[in-house]
């Protein structure tokens, strides 16, 4: 099914890749002319123009740049040893464009581009739909429902990036020299008009389900119960006024409203274990249980090259650009989600202690026809592709802030979130035990993430008890910490383990490679959990992104409790998605009253690394108080005016009505 769809996608994209220039990075000529008339007045045409409305998701959902973009910055993660885009962390961010640098980038101006190409290839679809007369009344109606749904989607991640921004309804035939920043209000209130006309185009359709990851009437309203919560929190409940639909309507009531049926409508339901809703066995939008829409990519990795177009923007010869490789992973060769490596200790943290000579006992990850690593003990050569894979590269973006691993441990005992979302324990591949020089009695457990503080009497006896047995870093303190203070506070990644000489004798064993920053628990909810011998090392991952699942409904619906009903009422609903999670025969419920701490750390839990948690703490307004609390990476430099992205110095050069003043013209956002 989803190598299907991709064929028509990447048709589609080869389609329209040679139909449109770029002079900047606002507006595009459209160069289309007749081709396009005679070409989206077929069937064929039209189906590739509006499969074609999906593709710049890809360059989001399941890549580094975005990832940074939606989780760096936040109380949840820290950067990595080789993070390459550490600036969004630390708050040093510029407008300047750094285009295809790759050492500290967040890519701001290549997102710029290319939402907006995006939106225009909805508009030209929205456009192209109703004059096609090869397709019938009903296809018609669900793809301007697609259209619609795609075009809110952008815009939704533009205005919560960027703020006010322009706002395109209509295809680009001219370029656009001055253009205008659209207040907030305004474009929620035309993501809110299109999310309408969505569903109703779907509704006519009778396009109700989920199928090969297209968006679909459920989705219109999922997506939209996230909208109504977003504009609600960050702009005010009756904050609505250009959309006479919406005008003067409490948005927390209407949010809430949604999400209840969405809940209600039976198009997605919970596994009993949690941990399916991760398994490669499951990842495929269209079969989730859970999902109620994604992104999606081809089961065939090699398919996937053309997942993300070239860039409207040229060289000097005429060429179409590459989007930044943080944007592509493996460039245009193949393409895939990134997620299954971000999240990961560094393949080679074995250092000097575990290993025969140094390394290679524990994940390192070799080619196909050389994955073997030979037993000191026996002699054996051991096959450890399908075991070491999966845990990494010679790389560390991200690694869980203190913060997040305490909130995870804090009901391990009745939550099966836990075990589901952190690695805490890496394993050997079967067939090398015993072998390694300073662990001689290792059996299958190499290294092994305690969430206690390696100082405290219990830290003291599982330090012992480990010895000879299998590296074991405590939270903080001990002999290899993987942060420098059990505060969350102040509490930064070790950068290099300062081990007692009396324990090991081993002055190699200092070493960067097994400091926090390299070696941590990891989140392997991304991991490609199934083997496939066609690419045992995994640098990229056929994995769909689910974007909207059944969870994430049950948390807008308790935020807009808060604010409508009560605190009780909210907890009520969060303690059902609790008792859904809770490990078999525990209660998992909390008790109390919630408030918006209460939901931040249930979103915090259940979303962690779903490219959501930026946007949480800004629309919610509190990114800077979670950010000073919980990420000392972050805390000094983060402002006020960091609730907003600078627009790219690329645009800013582009246009000729640039002003100094906030409001007038096309301005620069406060502080940049």
């Amino acid at each position: 099914m989803k190598q299907k769809i991709y064929i028509s996608l990447l048709a589609a994209v080869t389609l329209w890749g040679g139909f449109s220039s770029c002079s900047d990075f606002l507006e595009e000529e459209n160069k289309v002319g007749q081709t396009a008339d005679l070409t989206y007045s077929t069937a064929t045409g039209i189906n590739g123009l509006v499969a074609s409305c999906y593709s710049f998701g890809r360059a989001w959902y399941g890549k580094e740049a975005g990832l940074g973009l939606s989780e760096m910055g936040t109380d949840l993660f820290y950067y990595g040893y080789d993070n390459k885009q550490k600036s969004l962390n630390s708050y040093n961010l510029t407008a300047v464009s750094l285009d295809g640098n790759t050492s500290d980038n967040a890519c701001l101006d290549h997102y710029w581009e290319a939402f907006y190409s995006a939106v225009d290839i909805c508009n030209n679809a929205l456009k192209y739909i109703p004059l096609n007369t090869a397709i019938s009344e009903t296809q018609r109606e669900q793809y301007l429902g697609e259209a619609y749904f795609m075009r809110a989607f952008y815009y939704l991640h533009m205005v919560n990036i960027w703020g006010p921004v322009p706002y395109n309804s209509e295809p680009v035939s001219s370029i656009v020299t001055a253009p205008e920043r659209v207040s907030e209000e305004n474009i929620y209130s035309n993501i809110l008009s299109d999310l309408d006309k969505s569903i109703s185009e779907f509704e006519k359709a009778g396009y109700m389900i989920k199928t090969e990851g297209r968006a679909n009437y459920w989705a219109a309203r999922a997506l939209k119960a996230r909208v109504l919560l977003y504009a609600a929190s960050w702009l005010g409940e009756s904050s609505i006024k250009t959309n006479p639909n919406y005008s003067g309507k409490n948005l927390y009531a209407l949010a809430q409203a949604e999400a209840q049926a969405v809940i209600s409508s039976g198009v997605a339901s919970f596994y009993g274990n949690y941990e399916d809703t991760w398994s490669m066995n499951n990842e495929d939008i269209a079969v989730n249980k859970e999902a109620i829409w994604g992104v999606t990519y081809s089961s065939d990795i090699a398919t996937n090259v053309n997942c993300i177009p070239k860039r409207y923007k040229t060289d000097k010869s005429g060429s179409n650009l590459d989007y930044n490789s943080l944007i592509t992973r493996t460039g245009y060769s193949r393409g895939g989600s990134a997620m299954l490596l971000m999240f990961v200790s560094m393949w080679n943290n074995g250092a000097s202690d575990l290993g025969g000579n140094g390394k290679e006992t524990f994940v390192r990850v070799l080619g196909e026809s050389t994955s073997y690593i030979k037993n000191i003990v026996t002699g054996q050569n051991v096959y450890v592709a399908d075991t070491y894979s999966k845990y990494g590269r010679g790389f560390t973006r991200y690694l869980p802030s203190l913060y997040l691993w305490k909130l995870l441990d804090k009901h391990r005992a009745t939550d099966q979130r836990t075990n589901a979302t952190l690695l805490e324990a890496y394993t050997i591949a079967p067939g090398l035990e015993g072998s390694s020089k300073n662990y001689p009695s290792i059996r299958d457990t190499a290294i092994y993430y305690c969430p206690l503080d390696g100082n405290s009497a219990e830290g003291k006896a599982k330090q012992a008890w480990a010895k000879n047995r299998y590296r074991i870093q405590f939270m903080a303190n001990g002999d290899i910490p993987v942060y420098t203070s059990m505060d969350p506070a102040t509490a930064l990644p070790t950068e290099a383990a300062k081990v007692k000489s009396d324990v090991y004798n081993d002055s190699r064993y200092n070493t960067y490679k097994i400091g926090g920053w390299c070696s941590y628990p990891g989140i392997k909810k991304f991991l490609d959990n199934v083997y496939n011998p066609s690419y045992p090392t995994h640098d990229i991952s056929s994995r769909d992104a689910i974007v909207l699942r059944l969870a994430e409904m049950y948390l807008i619906k308790a935020e807009c409790q808060l604010y409508t009903e009560s605190g009780t009422a909210a907890m009520s609903t969060i303690n059902e998605l609790r008792q859904v999670r809770a490990i078999k025969g525990t209660d998992n419920k909390l008790t109390g009253t919630a408030n918006l701490e209460t939901i931040l750390e249930e979103r915090a839990i259940e979303l962690c690394g779903e490219q959501q948690r930026w946007f949480d703490l800004k629309r919610t307004k509190t990114l800077i108080s979670h950010v000073k609390a919980y990420n000392a990476q972050a805390a000094a430099n983060i402002k006020e005016f960091h609730l907003l992205r600078p627009i790219p110095q690329s645009q800013l050069d582009a246009v000729t009505n640039l002003s100094s003043s906030e409001g007038q013209g096309f301005w620069q956002n406060q502080g940049y």
